[in-house]
């Protein structure tokens, strides 16, 4: 459900390149010869997924929609987003050498440039998660999740919006606990960026430093953390798996259609140079 329209997803992945250094300027204020890296990282970056994720995501997206037109379970949904999870971490993998070679040549105006978009960023997932009601909160998460999935399934019902809303009105999600972790991951970035600019070169240890990094963007050190994400993890999947399992034979359709579309798209993509 993390797809965006399929209208635009072909144009947005090709400029995917431009999209990426364009955000990651957004944090680091790119200098000189930094500029040229990133680009020709992300050239590199595209042309490797082009190549080896798209048919990973093209083989999920038919066995997808294959269960699209029966009942699931939870852990066929776990599954299905543990899949994701372990493509998206190889992709990242994939590119920490570049990553490296990147940030050891950080200045400290940079460094606070990156600083300064964290604040800015904590600041604006404050304002949307943390600052309001728990019944306005409670609201906003129930309107993002029905918009993207009537996506999908095209309109839901009555029932089926109840579904939605008592598994969201019961859920373990902790927005204190979310934040709590998210001033810990940017506060390790900081760290560990300042560590890596020390080193002033892309050495063995300013790779495992950017590696052990990445690895604790995955698995947090907080065990407290780890236990509320796998309660979490495993609420969405079964969340998701009672809701699908209330849609009707047409609404099973449109989305198994809107997955052929994706699929075709991501095919053609695959196509291109």
């Amino acid at each position: 459900m993390a797809l965006t329209g399929c209208s635009t997803i072909k144009v947005a992945y090709n400029n995917s390149d431009d999209l990426l250094y364009w955000w990651v300027n957004s944090y680091a204020d790119l200098q000189d010869g930094q500029k040229q890296l990133t680009r020709d990282t992300l050239t590199e970056l595209q042309r490797w997924h082009r190549q080896e994720q798209l048919p990973e995501y093209v083989a999920l997206l038919q066995k997808v929609r294959a269960m699209a037109a029966s009942d699931i379970t939870p852990a066929q949904v776990c599954a299905v987003t543990e899949e994701g999870k372990t493509s998206f971490a190889t992709l990242l993998r994939f590119v920490e050498p570049a990553s490296t070679r990147l940030v050891v040549q950080f200045k400290p105006e940079q460094l606070r440039s990156v600083r300064k978009k964290f604040e800015k960023t904590a600041k604006d997932w404050r304002k949307d998660w943390l600052d309001i009601g728990a019944d306005e909160r409670l609201q906003y998460r129930n309107k993002q999740a029905l918009n993207r999935l009537e996506d999908f399934y095209g309109r839901l019902d009555t029932p089926q919006r109840e579904v939605l809303r008592h598994w969201l009105s019961e859920s373990v999600f902790d927005p204190a606990m979310s934040y709590a972790e998210r001033e810990r991951r940017q506060a390790d970035t900081m760290q560990t960026l300042q560590r890596m600019t020390q080193e002033g070169s892309a050495s063995a240890q300013a790779q495992a430093l950017w590696h052990g990094l990445i690895e604790r963007s995955f698995n947090s050190p907080n065990e407290r953390f780890r236990a509320y994400n796998r309660a979490l993890w495993q609420e969405n999947c079964e969340g998701f798996a009672k809701l699908h399992n209330s849609t009707t034979p047409a609404q099973r359709k449109r989305l198994a259609e809107s997955l052929q579309g994706y699929e075709n798209d991501f095919r053609t993509l695959m196509g291109q140079k």
